[in-house]
């Protein structure tokens, strides 16, 4: 039997489907709000410093004072704002900070007290600091020591070579920018928490596997291991460090300052720093790694709300409130700051 329909049951239909529409429609409006904000909220680690407004980015300069948040006027990533959630400084602050001490396998050293500086170097670290040890070997890195806390182990990984080992074909680095490439791949204890660095003793001079060079000027080697390093997130501190007198007469040793320049380049683009006096190696260790400890102790953490999927590589652009100094870092970022392909 089929219900009778009065008046009263045509009219109460549709008043019943409008409220349904309106609830659907309501409650769509209100994903779609929320939907960009959630994919927003990606937190992401930069390392940060000043630096003098007139100096270009890949030159060395005197480390300044850390930035605040009150120095950055805004971040953007991929051209779209990226909210600062906390500024931290890189040492004795709440992130681990891992450094690979990368030592050229070609040359020999350790000599005239510059393990003992490289060993006073990690008793120096704060806490939170993790060091490992690693050697350039045939376009690839061998690992020594890896991270540890503890400040003994490093050194004992330390080993000087001695000039036959150093002149031996099997000891050849094969590429300092392809063993970069190697590192930032498969860096040891991979882990998307903490920041990564390289200090990397060699002299930077690409003897061979070179893959050929344009009319730009730029070493594609150099721009091959810069992107990797951005890619994961790895800030390099190139150590300039050539045997004298060179351990063999036949060994190619570059044009004048030649391995500087690759240095310049490389830290142009991923905001790391290069660390050498002119163009022979330095007497002393101990000045270069001073410096470097101030570059450390001038770098902050910047964390910010990224505007894109965990994963995606996207363009850094950093404004200053302040008229004499810019702000150095990377120019690529990997939103979430993981280290997968």
């Amino acid at each position: 039997m089929t219900p009778e329909t009065t008046p009263e049951t045509q009219l109460r239909r549709p008043i019943h489907s409008t409220r349904f529409l309106a609830a659907a429609v309501a409650a769509l409006l209100i994903f779609a709000a929320a939907a960009p904000a959630a994919i927003a909220q990606t937190p992401t680690m930069i390392v940060l410093r000043a630096m003098p407004a007139k100096a270009k980015k890949g030159e060395t300069f005197t480390p300044l004072p850390a930035i605040t948040q009150a120095d950055i006027a805004e971040i953007k990533l991929g051209g779209k704002v990226a909210p600062i959630v906390s500024v931290d400084p890189v040492l004795k602050g709440p992130h681990v900070l891992q450094i690979m001490i990368l030592l050229d396998s070609m040359q020999m050293i350790g000599g005239n007290g510059q393990f003992d500086a490289i060993k006073k170097f990690v008793s120096d670290m704060p806490p939170n600091v993790e060091i490992g040890v690693g050697y350039m070997l045939q376009s690839k890195v061998v690992v020594a020591q890896p991270f540890t806390t503890d400040r003994t182990l490093p050194g004992n990984a330390l080993k000087r070579k001695t000039r036959e080992e150093a002149v031996n074909p099997r000891n050849d680095n094969g590429n300092p920018y392809q063993c970069l490439r190697d590192l930032s791949a498969h860096w040891p204890s991979p882990d998307p928490a903490k920041l990564r660095a390289v200090i990397m003793f060699t002299d930077g001079i690409i003897r061979g596997n070179a893959q050929p060079q344009g009319g730009d000027q730029l070493n594609p080697d150099v721009d091959g291991a810069s992107q990797l390093l951005q890619r994961y997130g790895v800030v390099p501190y190139p150590f300039f460090y050539l045997d004298s007198p060179v351990v063999d007469s036949n060994r190619s040793e570059g044009g004048q300052l030649e391995g500087q320049e690759r240095f310049t380049q490389l830290t142009a683009d991923t905001g790391g720093e290069g660390l050498w006096e002119g163009q022979f190696s330095p007497g002393s260790f101990d000045p270069l790694l001073n410096k470097f400890y101030s570059v450390l102790q001038s770098e902050v953490v910047v964390t910010v709300t990224a505007p894109g999927k965990p994963g995606k590589q996207m363009r850094l652009d950093v404004k200053s409130t302040k008229d004499d100094i810019k702000i150095n870092g990377p120019d690529q970022v990997t939103v979430a700051n993981l280290l997968g392909k």
